[in-house]
């Protein structure tokens, strides 16, 4: 976003209020009365041809026939409209129109293509477009409330550090409202509506660029435009801007109510996590985490481990925190003994668990800060949380030095047992993040724990043989034998196979076989009973095969059936799913886990950004809890690793170019052999674009 852009944006001169309404009970009269109510220091000209003014002051009919330069117009009127009135604001060379209206591709096709179509005279004009169906922009240090969202008329703006971007625009009046409660304030929030132009990632990418802003949120229903946030994430990161982002999603109904909404692809959320973990954006689950977490992450870069320490006068809501912490796989520090000495020597009693219990006794703030302090220097700890019982509330001053002693050292949150405002107040004053329920501490501390440095971007290309299979491929589902030739093509070991004509026909491989059906209409062959194991010998095969072709036509009668696919029986240490996958919302992924007929059942997986190199897929097999039995669990024979992290890294590199036509690719089941002998891939599928 140029800096002419971002002016009209964040800091326009002049603003064009088209649809002005003087009725005090109508949405579209709110933006006028707001900006006035907060300060704003602009122009502000009313657009409405049925009045000569609006709240005294005077009105225009058409921007054409403003009196200046307008920076920013906010159109309010009727979804048919908005074509003309954008076609207005192209000959009045107004830079930058946010767009109110809904009913454009947040309804469907027919709003799509209006949407289109206002886009198309946007881009003709050469002027830039928020929305449709934006509630506007915010900005606290000019007072330019340029928005309808009716909790204007219940907060004044307080300026601070941290900006939102939000896909929904009730919620920014629901953060705004809830975070400066909490003395959090604001640069700027930005409702981005359907995106149909200036998408969220361009948005973060001015909030790099802007001096009042430290911290960039972000909630999200969908992902447009990943590539251009993946590039504005890692530039604030570069800048020591964190990005914090909560997205909807997380179970099929989620997905399904954001899908409705946004009028746009949302997919899984683990696809939607290993991008934010890709390019460095930290990732909260609990909504109230998504300003809590920020003062926990200002100024500080990704920590080293995982290792948390928890303090605490009181045992109960330590416990709930540390439940809390421990679903999200964080390691407690137990209590050091240089501790457990101190405290002793303190008359204090203290246990080496996994728990800092200081117990009522500890309440004192010199014994408080004595224990933060000596878990800093010598407890080799990433983060603290410190609980703060009832002396919260009865004696705010007491409870919030010990902690607010610690700023600048080891990074620690605070965990407010009562409802103690005051004191949530005074953490925020004093930069110390603060949390109200033991969800979002940990899920806060977590999400910091789990933040890492954007992974190094990497282009691949596949060889020109292995391209040319691909572009000789079908759309839609490949056929396993044909599917197989890619695989084998990438390096990746196959069992001796031969397809057969019929079920008659002899077959070169010596049994026991298996044996399946070939047909790129059947891809989950064990679905239609189109596979049979362990064949034994020549009439086990002829008698398995018309069972497998009579029961692949039952399943699917128009299947096109190419004939019996033979192969030999192979076991091993283990058995994987390994797939990769174009993804609507993120891009190219792949995906490790357990396999077998209960892959999707389980859904014991782990997802990067493809490709990925060996260390990452060594990695991602450390993830997949299923495959403890090839790490050597309980002294198991060990599975070859280094053949997996190999064959992870071979199918990911579908991602490069001249593999664009592949849209899925899954070896399901991929055998890990035990340390030494490799992989095979006994059954595999590919689905192709046009």
């Amino acid at each position: 976003m140029s800096r002419a852009l971002s002016q009209s944006l964040f800091a326009p001169r002049t603003v064009a209020l088209i649809g002005a309404s003087g009725d005090v009970e109508k949405a579209p009269a709110r933006p006028q009365r707001y900006l006035k109510a907060h300060g704003f220091k602009g122009k502000v000209i009313p657009v409405n041809p049925s009045r000569k003014e609006v709240f005294g002051v005077p009105a225009i009919a058409n921007v054409r026939d403003a009196p200046g330069p307008i920076d920013h117009a906010f159109v309010m009127v009727p979804a048919k409209a908005v074509k003309s009135v954008i076609a207005d604001c192209v000959a009045a060379a107004i830079p930058l129109a946010t767009i109110f209206s809904d009913g454009f591709a947040d309804i469907g096709p027919e709003g799509r293509a209006r949407q289109d179509e206002i886009v198309g005279i946007a881009r003709d004009g050469g002027i830039r477009l928020l929305g449709p169906n934006s509630m506007g922009v915010i900005s606290t240090r000019n007072g330019m409330a340029l928005t309808v969202n009716t909790v204007m008329d219940g907060v004044d703006l307080l300026p601070g550090p941290l900006a939102l971007v939000s896909q929904s625009g009730s919620l920014i009046g629901t953060l705004l409202s809830r975070a400066q409660a909490r003395g959090l304030g604001f640069s700027h929030l930005v409702a981005v509506g359907n995106e149909a132009d200036i998408t969220v990632g361009e948005i973060v990418g001015a909030l790099v660029d802007d001096p009042d802003t430290r911290a960039i949120l972000l909630f999200l229903e969908t992902l447009r435009g990943a590539k251009g946030l993946a590039t504005a994430a890692r530039r604030a990161f570069d800048a020591g801007k964190p990005v914090i982002a909560y997205k909807l999603g997380q179970s099929d109904v989620g997905r399904g109510l954001a899908a409705s909404h946004t009028g746009a692809l949302v997919g899984p959320s683990e696809n939607v996590s290993a991008f934010f973990a890709h390019n460095g954006i930290i990732e909260v689950r609990n909504f109230e985490g998504l300003f809590e977490c920020a003062p926990l992450v200002l100024g500080r870069k990704p920590p080293r481990g995982r290792k948390v320490a928890v303090v605490t006068t009181t045992g109960g809501p330590a416990a709930t925190v540390v439940d809390h912490l421990g679903a999200r796989n964080v390691d407690l520090l137990p209590t050091p003994q240089s501790l457990v000495e101190e405290m002793n020597g303190r008359g204090l009693h203290v246990s080496a668990g996994q728990i800092v219990d200081l117990t009522a006794a500890g309440t004192k703030a010199e014994i408080y800060e004595a224990a933060l302090s000596t878990l800093s220097r010598e407890g080799d700890c990433d983060a603290i949380i410190g609980i703060v019982g009832s002396s919260g509330l009865t004696n705010p001053a007491h409870a919030v030095g010990p902690i607010v002693a610690m700023a600048g050292t080891t990074p620690i949150a605070a965990y407010l047992v009562p409802e103690a405002p005051q004191t949530l107040a005074m953490f925020a004053e004093k930069g110390i993040a603060a949390f109200r329920t033991p969800e979002a501490c940990a899920d806060s501390v977590a999400a910091f724990l789990d933040w890492r440095a954007p992974t190094p971007s990497s282009e691949s290309s596949l060889s020109p043989e292995i391209s040319a299979l691909i572009t000789d491929l079908p759309s839609g589902p490949c056929s396993e034998a044909r599917s197989a030739e890619i695989f084998a093509a990438l390096n990746i070991s196959q069992p001796l196979s031969q397809v057969l004509a019929s079920p008659t026909e002899k077959p070169e491989i010596g049994f026991p076989v298996v044996a399946k059906v070939v047909s790129p209409d059947i891809p989950h062959k064990t679905e239609a009973g189109a596979v049979a194991l362990g064949v034994a010998d020549r009439e086990s095969l002829i008698e398995a095969g018309r069972e497998i072709i009579e029961a692949a036509k039952r399943y699917r009668p128009d299947a096109a059936i190419e004939g019996l696919l033979v192969q030999e029986m192979h076991r091993g240490a283990a058995e994987v799913i390994l797939g990769y996958k174009r993804d609507g919302e993120v891009g190219p992924i792949v995906v490790l886990g357990t396999g077998g007929i209960l892959a999707e059942v389980y859904k014991d997986i782990s997802v990067r950004i493809a490709p990925v190199d060996v260390d990452t897929a060594r990695a991602m097999i450390r993830e997949v809890k299923g495959l403890a039995v090839i790490r050597g669990y309980r002294n198991l024979p060990e599975g070859d690793i280094d053949a997996l992290a190999e064959a992870i890294v071979k199918v990911s590199s579908l991602a490069g170019s001249g593999a664009e036509r592949v849209l899925d690719a899954e070896i399901n089941p991929l055998i890990v052999k035990t340390k030494g002998n490799g992989v095979v891939a006994v059954d595999g599928l590919i689905v192709c674009g046009d």
